[in-house]
């Protein structure tokens, strides 16, 4: 007997991006299990972040079709992402803010924390990723690795039934780059 199948957490089929005369995704093919760890590699503006903006419906494919969470992108993006966290291209956060502060504006916009959970939530963000000590440092003074390791913690706010980590150690060093590593497995 055949063992059943495992619910995709994304699914694409036939993806392609064209920007002018630029092919930057060429017919792309994924299934991506729930529960999976995922990695893609390969050399830079080989389209590994064009393929993350178009399984997130932050760019609109020119060919093909994307499912995430069972949900055809982007026209479902609504329903979809509130289940998936997320850090694209680096994270954006206000420099003069504190490392703390930022993540309390971010929970503050997401809809599955009450105004009373987002303390405790950022805390334990926080001490997920290993800043609970650098929370009160402004953001322009963090290293290029803490603001890695904070934009992944804005991404782990909430349970998630998805997260996408654009490049999560670059600037970390070996040392950061495990605890990256044993957090996301």
């Amino acid at each position: 007997a055949s063992a059943p199948a495992v619910p995709l957490a994304a699914r694409t089929r036939g993806l392609r991006k064209v920007y002018g005369s630029t092919v930057a995704v060429d017919h792309v093919d994924l299934d991506i299990p729930q529960g999976a760890v995922v990695g893609m590699l390969g050399p830079n503006g080989s389209g590994k972040t064009t393929t993350i903006r178009m399984l997130l419906g932050l760019v609109r494919p020119t060919e093909g079709e994307v499912e995430l969470l069972g949900r055809p992108m982007p026209d479902a993006a609504a329903h979809a992402l509130p289940d998936v966290g997320a850090l694209v291209e680096g994270p954006g956060f206000h420099p003069f803010l504190s490392g703390r502060d930022n993540l309390l504006r971010f929970a503050a916009a997401e809809p599955r924390l009450s105004s009373a959970g987002i303390p405790s939530a950022v805390d334990s963000a926080l001490e997920r990723v290993g800043l609970t000590g650098a929370a009160r440092r402004r953001y322009k003074g963090y290293s290029l690795g803490m603001k890695q390791r904070l934009g992944l913690a804005s991404a782990l706010l909430v349970p998630r039934k998805m997260v996408v980590l654009d490049e999560p150690t670059n600037g970390l060093d070996p040392a950061g780059t495990r605890e990256i590593r044993r957090i996301v497995a």
